[in-house]
C-alpha cells in the first residue's frame, strides 16, 4: 500500500519576495527525506504536476530547480517519491463530490484530500500557521440524515500534517504500520521486504522462510521485522557502538561470528540475527 503524501497547497506564498525561499524548500526536502527513510513506498499528491507549483508569486518549482546545483540535488530527492496530480486521481471516484473543506475560509484541496483518504498532509514553512503535527478543517458535507433526508452537516474535524521532521516524528508509527492487514503470507512480506524495511538486507533463503511462514505467524513476523527496521534506522543518527534493539535479538552463534564485521568509526555493520 502506498503512503500517500498530499500537498498543502494554501501553504505556498502568497505575497512577496522569494529570498526565503531555497530555506523553505530546504526544509520541506528534509521532511520528505525523513519520511522515505521509513518507507519507499510513497507518492507526493498534489494539485498539479509539481514543478509548475507556484512556490511564490511567478516563482515556480521549475524556476528554483534552476536557480542553483544545491536545488537540483535537492530536485533529486524529490524524484524519488513518485508525484501524482491532480488530488482526485487518488481519491475513490465522486468520493469528494458532497464535501467540501476550508482552512481560514479557503477552499483547502490537499489538506481535505488528506482527510478524505486517511493520508498525511505536507506543508512548507512560510506562514507559522503550518507549525502542527495536526491541522484543523471546517468541515461541509451533504448526507442523509437518520429519517432519509438530505441535509448539510457542518463539523471540525483534523488531519495528519507535518511541515518539519519534528512533526512528522509525531507520524512516524502510523507511516510504518499502514497497511499492514492487506499483507496476508510471507510471500507478501517478501515482495515489500524494499519499501517497508530499507534499512535491513535479508539473505537469500530468507524468501523460502517466509514462503512457508504459517499464517499465524504472518503478523507477528513483521512486526518484529519492524521493530528491528527502527533500531537500525534509529542507530544511524546516534553514535552508540550498537542498536538499541526494540524487539529480542539472537546474536550470532561463535562458529559465524567470523562473518561478522563492525566498523564503529564508519557507524556500519553487517551481523546476522
Amino acid at each position: 500500500m502506498t503512503v500517500l503524501l498530499f500537498f498543502n497547497e494554501l501553504s505556498t506564498a502568497v505575497e512577496g519576495p522569494h529570498h526565503r525561499t531555497d530555506e523553505v524548500m530546504a526544509e520541506f526536502v528534509d521532511l520528505l527525506r525523513a519520511i522515505h527513510s521509513w518507507r519507499r513506498d510513497l507518492a507526493l499528491v498534489t494539485p498539479t504536476p509539481f514543478k509548475s507549483i507556484e512556490l511564490t508569486p511567478g516563482y515556480s518549482v521549475q524556476r528554483w530547480i534552476a536557480s542553483s546545483g544545491a536545488n537540483q540535488d535537492r530536485w533529486r530527492l524529490i524524484q524519488a517519491i513518485r508525484n501524482r496530480a491532480p488530488f482526485q486521481a487518488v481519491l475513490p471516484e465522486g468520493a469528494d463530490a458532497d464535501v467540501e473543506y476550508r482552512h481560514g475560509g479557503r477552499l483547502a484541496g490537499g489538506l481535505g484530500a488528506a482527510h478524505l483518504s486517511d493520508g498525511l498532509a505536507v506543508s512548507l514553512s512560510y506562514d507559522t500557521v503550518w507549525n502542527s503535527a495536526w491541522v484543523g478543517l471546517h468541515q461541509k458535507m451533504v448526507a442523509e440524515d437518520d429519517h432519509g433526508e438530505v441535509k448539510l452537516h457542518e463539523d471540525t474535524v483534523k488531519v495528519r500534517h507535518a511541515t518539519t521532521h519534528q512533526h512528522a516524528l509525531e507520524h512516524k508509527d502510523w507511516v510504518q504500520e499502514i497497511g499492514r492487514d492487506g499483507i496476508t503470507s510471507g510471500s507478501a512480506i517478501w515482495e515489500i521486504r524494499e519499501d517497508r524495511f530499507p534499512h535491513l538486507t535479508f539473505l537469500p533463503r530468507i524468501e523460502g522462510d517466509l514462503h512457508n511462514l504459517r499464517q499465524d505467524w504472518i503478523q507477528p513476523v513483521f512486526t518484529a521485522l519492524l521493530k528491528l527496521e527502527r533500531s537500525i534506522a534509529d542507530w544511524g543518527t546516534n553514535a552508540s557502538a550498537l542498536p538499541f534493539w526494540h524487539t529480542k535479538v539472537s546474536q550470532e552463534f561463535e562458529g559465524r561470528e567470523q562473518l561478522s564485521q563492525f566498523h564503529p568509526r564508519e557507524a556500519c555493520a553487517t551481523r546476522w540475527f
